[in-house]
């Protein structure tokens, strides 16, 4: 379905990394345990969509079909090779609007997660685009809810990332992957 044809709600476009079944199933458990741990409400995300967004469409409009086929191409020049993405941490990330998000956060385990997005900024900016984020911190969310939590750390959760995807995401729908690119020696 073409761009802009009539969804409820905002549609998000965002290159980012999918965890393996393995990975979103213990994410999933992750969250219920922490959601009844808090004494949270919000619902967990869902095995279906845990995701590390690497950079997202920073404006309020949907691309046209010539910045789409901009970022299929950003995608395809990416050589980078597969690396393990690690988060041992919960956090609390707030939001300008909406409620804050409960995320899972790393250290040294999202490095290859920092040098993708500064690979797909790169190609970006080299494209001739400008990106609307100023800062970029790989996190996984688990679920939207208040909670005033202070971070701490959790068991490790992570997998081998062999890819990265283009996105447009629906609320309440399915993920729509439009791209999907491997890395090297994955």
């Amino acid at each position: 379905m073409a761009p802009g044809a009539g969804f409820p709600g905002r549609t998000n476009y965002f290159f980012a990394l999918l965890p393996s079944p393995l990975a979103a199933a213990s994410a999933d458990r992750m969250a219920h345990a922490l959601r009844h741990w808090l004494d949270l409400s919000g619902p967990p995300r869902g095995t279906r969509k845990y995701h590390v967004t690497l950079w997202g469409w920073p404006e309020a409009r949907e691309p046209d079909l010539t910045e789409l086929a901009l970022l299929r191409r950003v995608g395809q020049r990416i050589r980078q090779d597969a690396f393990r993405l690690d988060f041992d941490a919960v956090a609390v990330f707030t939001r300008k609007a909406g409620k804050p998000a409960l995320v899972m956060v790393g250290s040294d385990g999202v490095i290859g997660a920092d040098r993708l997005h500064e690979a797909i900024e790169g190609e970006l900016r080299a494209s001739g685009f400008r990106s609307g984020r100023a800062s970029f911190r790989p996190h996984l969310t688990l679920l939207y809810d208040h909670c005033r939590a202070r971070a701490f750390r959790v068991r490790r959760l992570g997998w081998r990332v062999t890819e990265f995807v283009l996105i447009r995401s629906i609320p309440r729908r399915d993920y729509e992957i439009l791209g999907r690119w491997p890395l090297r020696n994955g």
